[in-house]
């Protein structure tokens, strides 16, 4: 691997002149690679690296290799950026496959450029400031000023950008241009900014945070219609059975006493009941209840009521900005003079979803802080606290962790849980009167009481349902399965869930190439988050492509058109986009991606989303990792714990291996409505598998958190 003309030449003393005029009449492997390639169609398919699998270096030139290929092991020298080209050169050999010339290296999408980083920089394999500049004037380009701004904040809150008040300067002027329509210019900067600040607001960060003109005044929001906000809860009210109408007015009970000033003890609630059982739909018609009466849904400019919807901890570590992971010694990062404290003061409820997935620890980090804010020394400092959940699911994860420490992380084990009122929903909303029978096995699973094997082989475990059961074995039965009958767009609809990531990832690429269409790929620029050389050049940049942590994208993200999506990262809670939202990719841009919104509340919503950064410390490598893709992944399937709290009309799910912690094989079949929904392929092993004509496999089930 070498610049041009700098390929290194070996000779004796006395002889340069020589060796000189042997090295012009010669190839080197990397020249003799252009040659290749030029001759040789089939040849452009492979990356540099990857040739010697296909071809053998002989007499300076590279020849097809007839034997032997799978015995090889290629590397290219490594190469730092302190070596500046050279170090671009290699980062373009390990991207750009059937390259002619170096030339030819430089060139992208019909432009060549001067030097290879710059190459590297149009193609996305180099974090730099001017991706910002450039995604904004594509946005500009394709989009509203509503969006335009949106992506602004996006940059902001996730990417560190060095220089955020030129970025806004130059982009101003589209960044106002809807505005300007009713408003004098300053007013249209104004509510610009308020725009944008109430997107960074919900990251915990503020306007002058990046040098950025403070607003004047809060930004406000258009009234509710509390004459249709009163219509929907009524209608929510009428449907909701004695289990859900007992719930519910306790808590607005509560909520009422509490910004009345009367007297109130019990302020922390537990909605329990599995899925189907209406704990969502109770939520909503306790939100709609309190807005109706005249409260107004809080935002760091009004007071009074308001009710937030948190998801199992994921949400809660943006809201609250707590450590991960988090341990016994965590705390809440909020100052209690921040506007963030002010924001979270205004609030009189929360609602925390998938509270059976929350470290105890999170949510006692969370009751202190809120003591320290409010100055008021009363759990949660006083506030109305509503926990919703089901302990038959996914408790916290704890990497290593044996059960008795699972279940002491476990809400249930936390100082807090006697407090709390529970309420148990137990009635099957989802399930009409023929699949009973499929809601009453589901809580039979996830109470662990189903009758077990009990002699060897899988001795202790449980029978799969007949219909259930996937008996073809061959690479991609349990796609066809799920995917095999539908089109495009019965493919939003359905899943296949699995207990780790990186079959997930597999089985995602494989239903991309049933799509009709081309496939568009997405290089990431990856780095590792450190100050020191030594340490930086322990990692060299393809063995960083290589690997895709947990809650990351890919390097190689691979989409296309009508392609099933999921975000990765909660972008901007209060218009839909959240960690675990589907969408449905309509356009792929060179700097955004398209997509229309197909789960929540946004449902129907055309979004633009950007390259962000992405720098998790959990990822349990030994260094930090920072990626700048687009925060995606194909949504075909998804790890188990993943799809906590989705429904789809179909599922399949795919155990490579057994569910390896409680709850999990629960929660996959309560994604369906019925055993006609699911589809279930058993990978063989020493612990599950088929004995004739029945299959089974381990439900691993904590009953002290039951």
């Amino acid at each position: 691997m070498h610049l041009p003309e700098q390929q290194q030449v070996y000779f004796r003393a006395g002889n340069e002149a020589a060796a000189l005029e042997r090295a012009d009449e010669h190839d080197t492997h990397l020249t003799a690679w252009f040659k290749l390639n030029q001759r040789n169609v089939a040849a452009r398919e492979h990356l540099y690296a990857n040739i010697p699998y296909h071809f053998v270096f002989k007499e300076h030139a590279w020849c097809t290799r007839q034997r032997g290929g799978e015995k090889i092991v290629s590397r290219l020298y490594s190469a730092q950026p302190s070596e500046g080209e050279r170090f671009y050169l290699r980062i373009l050999l390990l991207h750009v496959p059937g390259a002619t010339s170096f030339e030819s290296l430089r060139t992208f999408n019909g432009e060549l450029f001067p030097t290879f980083r710059e190459a590297c920089l149009a193609r996305g394999l180099l974090q730099d400031d001017n991706e910002w500049n450039g995604t904004l004037l594509q946005v500009a380009t394709i989009g509203t000023p509503w969006q335009l701004r949106q992506t602004f904040s996006f940059i902001l809150s996730h990417c560190e950008v060095n220089d955020p008040l030129t970025l806004w300067l130059t982009h101003r002027n589209s960044m106002i241009e809807d505005f300007l329509r009713t408003m004098q210019d300053y007013q249209a900067e104004q509510a610009a900014l308020g725009f944008i600040a109430g997107i960074i607001g919900q990251s915990g960060k503020r306007l002058s945070d990046f040098g950025l003109p403070e607003t004047e005044e809060a930004p406000v929001e258009p009234p509710a219609d509390l004459v249709y906000l009163g219509q929907e809860a009524d209608n929510i009210r009428s449907t909701l059975n004695p289990e859900q109408l007992e719930a519910a007015d306790t808590i607005i009970r509560a909520v009422m006493n509490v910004h009345n000033n009367s007297p109130q003890n019990n302020r922390l609630f537990f909605i329990d009941g599995p899925g189907g059982t209406g704990k969502t739909y109770t939520y909503n018609y306790i939100i709609k209840e309190l807005k109706r009466r005249g409260m107004k849904v809080g935002t760091s400019a009004w007071t009074g009521i308001a009710a937030t919807l948190l998801d199992g901890g994921r949400t809660v570590h943006s809201l609250f900005r707590l450590p991960v992971p988090i341990v016994e010694t965590s705390t809440c990062n909020v100052p209690p003079t921040s506007n963030h404290a002010t924001f979270l003061m205004q609030q009189d409820l929360y609602i925390f979803d998938e509270a059976s997935m929350i470290p105890k620890h999170a949510l006692q980090a969370i009751e202190t802080m809120f003591r320290d804010i409010s100055n008021v020394d009363n759990l949660f400092g006083g506030k109305v606290i509503l926990l919703g959940g089901d302990f038959r699911q996914i408790l916290p994860v704890v990497k290593r962790a044996r059960p008795a420490e699972i279940v002491e992380t476990c809400l249930k084990s936390s100082y807090i849980w006697p407090t709390v009122q529970v309420f148990r929903l137990t009635h099957n909303m989802r399930a009409g009167q023929n699949q009973q029978i499929f809601a009453n096995w589901l809580l039979q699973l996830g109470d662990g009481i189903l009758p077990t094997k009990a002699t060897a082989p899988f001795t202790n475990s449980i029978e799969i349902p007949e219909t259930c059961i996937i008996r073809e074995q061959n690479d991609q039965s349990h796609v066809d399965a799920v995917f095999g009958d539908g089109n495009l767009a019965d493919f939003a609809s359905r899943i296949i869930l699995t207990p780790t990531n990186d079959v997930a990832l597999d089985i995602n690429n494989k239903i991309l190439n049933k799509i009709p269409g081309e496939i568009v790929t997405y290089n990431s620029a990856d780095s590792v988050v450190s100050d020191d050389p030594e340490e930086i050049a322990l990692y060299p940049v393809e063995f960083l492509n290589s690997i895709t942590p947990s809650g990351m994208p890919p390097h190689n993200l691979q989409l296309k058109l009508g392609a099933v999506i999921m975000l990765l990262r909660n972008l901007d809670l209060k218009h839909g986009l959240c960690n675990g939202t589907r969408l449905i990719v309509q356009q792929l841009r060179q700097h955004v991606i398209d997509a229309e919104i197909i789960t929540g509340v946004a449902t129907g919503k055309r979004v633009l989303i950007p390259r962000i950064q992405l720098a998790p410390s959990d990822t349990g490598l030994p260094f930090q990792l920072r990626r700048r893709q687009f925060p995606i992944r194909l949504a075909y399937a998804m790890t188990i714990n993943k799809s906590q709290g989705q429904t789809f009309n179909k599922v399949g799910i795919y155990l490579h291996r057994p569910c390896f912690s409680h709850g999990q094989l629960y929660v996959a079949f309560s994604r369906a409505r019925s055993f006609e929904d699911v589809k279930v392929k058993i990978h063989q092993t020493e612990a599950q598998g088929y004995v004739q004509h029945k299959c089974y496999t381990p439900n691993i089930v904590y009953s002290q958190v039951l």
